[in-house]
Order: structure tokens, then sequence, then C-alpha cells
């Protein structure tokens, strides 16, 4: 629960871990919402309105009330309620598999209140673990598709695995139920995920449902379960479909969304197999789930390990894996052949089925081989490390010895210790490992929240001034400008490419088109000569330029992370 709650902290700020489609979508979202429609999606440009379905877009636009309160907190706070919902899917998935399991590794729960106990142990570990994914916290705050499309589309494979045999033999509820929670993701993130899901499920109907192998497709029963799969296909298709039907424009959707977003995906100027072997092929979507847990990389792996020898034990022996667990495998198994085949790659295609793998590891989490933990202890160790460096900077930046509490660095050091401790002491090693991905995270949610406080923000008769004045800002990344509708929100914001802002030079001709401008320098820098500053705030550098390299991040980390921008207009 505790780490639950943590997921709160810095909820509301501009510097929390996340995509740069976030922007992207406020923007389609605040245009969208101040025309007073649902639909036609709106966006600053023209070439990437139908970038994303509409109920993304109509989530933000209530969560804003239309934009009378559209802070960056009511807009994620949507995300982070599905983000809860599947962790508790996940928690007791776990702790109802580890209750019913009958094997070896449970036989130490001799009775009925030990084996609870012990479901109960591994069911928060499995929160944890997810909680602890570092896609999780990326993309399971911010305003993005993740954590929505995640809750719907691992829901369907959730209710299977809690009660499989009434499920999978379900003659119509289950397939109804299933085709709305499909639709509805599809609502969230595309019409593609029908694929994955219907795959998903064609493996389940048959491989737990008719107990056959996926190739054994003359069997009793197979055209009474494809019809279920086609209905659920259908009808989730069918709802996606209600867009084309509800929008005023809907060739615009087939041009910018279907044709552009997700055919456009399956075109390659090197050709297919070039993609698939080359850079960027289908190695990525192979080490997806290591690289999606980041923190944990090395326990995701050790699961992976620690499944195949019990395969090959288990192999030439009546003995088997509960069918909760072999509907995670597929879950997991069947989003990552679908999402081979596109020419554009990438993990977080694969985020649907992040959950399925907290569940696997914490099934295997005493099976585990020890090194796994201790590898995933010194990644950790670093990961904390790093934030106190980067702690470190911010106080050489400001000049502030107080601007982080007491209690982080105390935390920083804690954190360091107990790794290291889990890393010689069996007895810590896979209780320390249990909570050292998520104290990463709180380390680093800690470490630029004072960021997002009064340091980060002007004043409030600056913010006052330019209310409906035109203002142009730094941007380097598509909706990058979009951030300052929150930060000096009532003002006209107009964008200006800087690759570097820090390095931007042209400021004077900046001012030919508008008299406010913001600035962005290095620390000691002036912002420029024939100007007046207004007001200053700090700020987080991002997309730092490649020739800095990792050692300027050692020796400097003031300039390496940190910059302060500047309000600035023309000398009269």
């Amino acid at each position: 629960m505790a780490v639950a709650l943590g997921y709160l902290f810095g909820l509301g700020g501009d510097h929390i871990p996340r995509n740069g489609d976030e922007l992207v979508y406020a923007n389609i979202a605040r245009l969208t919402a101040a025309s007073g429609h649902w639909l036609p999606l709106l966006s600053a440009w023209d070439f990437m309105r139908n970038t994303k379905p509409p109920l993304l877009f109509w989530q933000a636009i209530v969560a804003g009330g239309w934009g009378d309160h559209w802070t960056l907190l009511n807009l994620r706070l949507p995300s982070l309620f599905y983000t809860w919902g599947i962790t508790l899917m996940v928690g007791l998935l776990t702790w109802k598999t580890a209750r019913n399991a009958t094997e070896t590794a449970f036989a130490d729960a001799t009775t009925a209140v030990q084996r609870n106990r012990h479901a109960i142990t591994l069911g928060a570990i499995a929160a944890l673990v997810y909680l602890s994914f570092f896609t999780t916290y990326r993309y399971g705050r911010p305003f993005l598709t993740s954590a929505a499309e995640t809750f719907w589309l691992f829901g369907v494979f959730f209710a299977i695995a809690w009660s499989p045999t009434q499920l999978l033999a379900s003659r119509w509820k289950f397939p109804l139920i299933a085709g709305v929670a499909l639709g509805i993701g599809c609502l969230y993130k595309s019409f593609v995920m029908v694929v994955p899901v219907g795959f998903g499920l064609a493996l389940c109907y048959q491989t737990v449902g008719a107990h056959k192998a996926p190739w054994q497709l003359l069997r009793p029963g197979i055209v009474s379960d494809g019809v279920k799969i086609a209905f659920i296909c259908a009808l989730g298709l069918g709802i996606f479909s209600l867009w084309f039907a509800l929008d005023p424009q809907p060739g615009e959707v087939w041009r910018e969304f279907v044709v552009g977003e997700n055919a456009g995906k399956m075109n390659s100027s090197k050709g297919y197999f070039k993609s698939a072997f080359g850079g960027g092929g289908i190695v990525v979507i192979l080490t997806g789930y290591f690289s999606n847990a980041l923190f944990l990389l090395p326990l995701s792996i050790g699961c992976f390990v620690a499944a195949w020898r019990g395969y090959r034990q288990r192999r030439g022996t009546a003995q088997t894996i509960s069918a909760a667990e072999k509907i995670m495998w597929l879950w997991l198994l069947a989003l990552a052949l679908v999402f081979m085949l596109p020419t554009q790659r990438s993990t977080r295609y694969l985020i649907p089925a992040m959950p399925a793998l907290a569940v696997l590891m914490a099934l295997y989490w005493h099976r585990i081989g020890r090194i796994w933990f201790s590898l995933t202890l010194a990644v950790c160790m670093i990961g904390v490390l790093a934030m106190g460096l980067i702690g470190y900077g911010a106080v050489r930046a400001t000049q502030d010895p107080w601007i982080l509490s007491p209690l982080f660095w105390v935390f920083v050091a804690a954190s360091a210790l107990a790794c290291l401790g889990g890393i010689f002491k069996k007895n810590w090693t896979r209780p320390v490992a249990a909570l050292s991905g998520f104290s990463v995270l709180l380390a680093l949610a800690w470490v630029t929240n004072p960021f997002n406080g009064e340091l980060g923000r002007f004043k409030p008769e600056t913010n006052a001034l330019l209310q409906g004045q035109t203002v142009q800002v730094p941007s380097n990344f598509n909706g990058h400008f979009e951030r300052y509708t929150f930060i000096i929100p009532g003002a006209k914001i107009v964008d200006y490419f800087a690759a570097q802002p820090v390095d931007f030079a042209d400021v004077e001709g900046l001012f030919k088109t508008s008299r406010y401008v913001l600035v962005q320098r290095r620390i000691g820098q002036k912002p420029c000569t024939a100007c007046r500053i207004l007001d200053e705030r700090w700020d987080l550098r991002s997309r730092q330029d490649e020739n800095d390299g990792f050692m300027a991040a050692l020796k400097t980390p003031e300039t390496y992370w940190y910059a302060k921008e500047y309000l600035v207009e023309p000398l009269p």
C-alpha cells in the first residue's frame, strides 16, 4: 500500500519520468476541449491530430473539466487509478494461484493458514515487482495510453486465469464481456490490439481449454471456440469503429490514423528482413520484457531461467504448471510474436503484458537463483547512488545545501547500504531486492521534487503579467512547448526550435515577433546582451548533447542536469 501511494509523490510535477508524447496528447486534448466538442480532435499540427483514438482525449477532457481545471495532476490521476487497478489484479491473481498450487515450492505451507499467508506474501511481492518496473512508473502515471490499455487488455487474460474452466466454457457471457473490454482497449490504443489479443485467446482456448498442442487443430469444439474468438474480435473492432461513426471527418481518421499511424509501421525503405535483423529489429522485442523491467532486469532474466529449468525437470513426467501460469506465459508469447511483424518495433508495445511478467516473477520468486537477486541489488545500488549524484548537482547548481531534506541523503545512504548488505548477507537478499527497485524510483521523484515547486515556477506577479500575452518558448521535440501551458497558464505560447536550448543564440531575432521570450542558459551564463531579465526559474535539462558524454554527468552534474530559464524582454 505504501509503495502504491508513493506513486502520488510528485505526480503533478513537470519533471516526472515520461515520454514526450504526453505533451502532444495534452495539446490535442486541450484544443479539443477548447472547441467545446468531443469530435473532431484538434491539434496544433495539421499532420498530428488523429494520432490516437478519442477515448484517451475524452478522459483528459473530463478530468480537466473542459479546461476549467487543466493541471497535470488532474490529467494524470486517471492513469494512476488504472495503474492501481492493474496492481490489484496482479496481486490477487498471484495470491490465488499460489494458494491453490501443489508444487514442491509450496510444500512448506502444510496448513491452510500457512499456505494462505505464503500466498499473500507472494501476492504482495507481485504487486511490488509490477510497481517497480520502470515502464510502469514511466508510462503508468503520465497522461498516456499505456495504463488504460494495459488495464483492459490484461484484464481479459486476468479473468481467464482467475477461472479458466468456467470462462473458457462460457457460451456468450465471457465472450461478450471480453469483446467489450477489447473494444475499450482499442479505443485507447488502436484497432491493431485485436490481433495479439485474438491470438492470445486462441492459444488459451487451444492449450488451456482443450488441453491440446497449438498445432492439433483437428479436435472437437474447434469450431465453437473459433466462433467465440471471432465474436470477441469482431465486437472489439465494432466498438472501435464507433470513432468513424461519430467523427464528422471520418476520412481524416482513416488517412491519419489507420494509414499513417498503423499501416505506415508495416513499411520500411530498407526492406522487411533488413529491418527485422538490423538495428531496431526483432531483438528489440526479444529483449523487450527484460529492458522494460530496467532496475529489475536481472530478476526478470532469472525468472525465465528458473521457468526453463522447471520445464526441463517436468518433461517426461505427469507434472505440469497451473492453468493461470500457463495463461500468463501465453499472453507474453502472443504479444511478443505479433509485434515482431511490424517494421517499426518498440518495447512500449509489450507493456500490456508486463503485469503477467510480474505475476510470473512472484510465482518463481523462491526458485530464482540468488545470483540474479545479487545482480539486481547491484544495479539498484548504482541507480540510487546516481540519484545521490543528481542531488549533489542540485546543491552545486543552486548553492543551497538544504535544497534537499537531510532525510533524502539518509534515504540514499540507507538504500545503498541495504543493497550492499543484501549482496553479501544471504538472509537479506530477497527481502531487500523486493524493495530495491522502487527505492530508486522514489529517490528519482525525491531529487526532482524541489524543481516542481517554487524553484521551477515564475513569481505570481509574473504569471499575472503574462496573462493573454504572447510568449516565445524553446522546444526541441514535438509538443515540448505544451509544458509551458502549465508553467505560465493563461499566456499565448509560441514555440521556437532550439535543439539545445542552452546554446540558442539568436534571442534578439525573436524580439522581432514578440516582446516576451523564455531563454534557457547554463549556470552563470547571461541570457542575452540587449535584453532585460524580468524573472527566472530553474529547469531540468532534457535531451542533453551527446558530445557532453557520460563523464560530464559525473564531473559537472550541476550543468549537465540543470539550467536557468529566464523571461526576458528587449531593452527600451
